[in-house]
């Protein structure tokens, strides 16, 4: 009896320290493709950043007018950025971005970071310009860093046919 109390209370810790580090996100869209899937399960380390900034190509989870987001970090604090034909340029110049895109022909204007603020865009620059939704936020603004995800629509299909 004394063995399954201590292994209860274990659990109950290790439960209790994963989530005050980690928090689980359903991602909802087409934006992130083909990098995530419509209705994938993310895991977000909610500390990725309390001692360092977040950094270009990471995916995050952000507050944006009330809602969560899940895009990549483009632009970080002081730089310009913009969009063209669906290519990153930052101060003018071409960014090679080393992970998977959905090509398009997605156009933002030039526009300089403030201080303290991150540029996010998804990786499916082929959705109609009314789809897409490009942020600009605050430092405090993100939640934290996508570390593994889940693509729901794959768990169900083993769930189906029992692989």
């Amino acid at each position: 009896m004394r063995r399954l109390l201590l292994v209860g209370v274990g659990m109950l810790g290790a439960a209790l320290l994963f989530h005050a580090r980690f928090t689980l996100v359903l991602s909802v869209g087409e934006s992130m493709r083909p990098t995530l899937g419509d209705r994938a399960l993310l895991l977000v380390d909610r500390r990725a950043y309390r001692a360092a900034a977040p950094r270009r190509t990471d995916v995050v989870v952000a507050r944006h007018f009330g809602e969560l987001i899940t895009k990549r970090v483009v632009g970080l604090p002081g730089e310009t950025v913009e969009v063209q034909e669906g290519r990153l340029l930052l101060e003018g110049v071409l960014v090679v971005e080393d992970h998977a895109l959905m090509p398009g022909r997605l156009r933002i204007s030039p526009g300089r970071l403030g201080e303290d603020r991150y540029a996010l865009l998804g990786d499916n620059r082929s959705l109609e310009r009314s789809q897409i939704v490009q942020a600009v936020v605050a430092r405090d603004q993100i939640l934290g860093k996508v570390v593994a995800s889940l693509p729901l629509a794959d768990f169900g299909r083993l769930l189906r046919t029992g692989e």
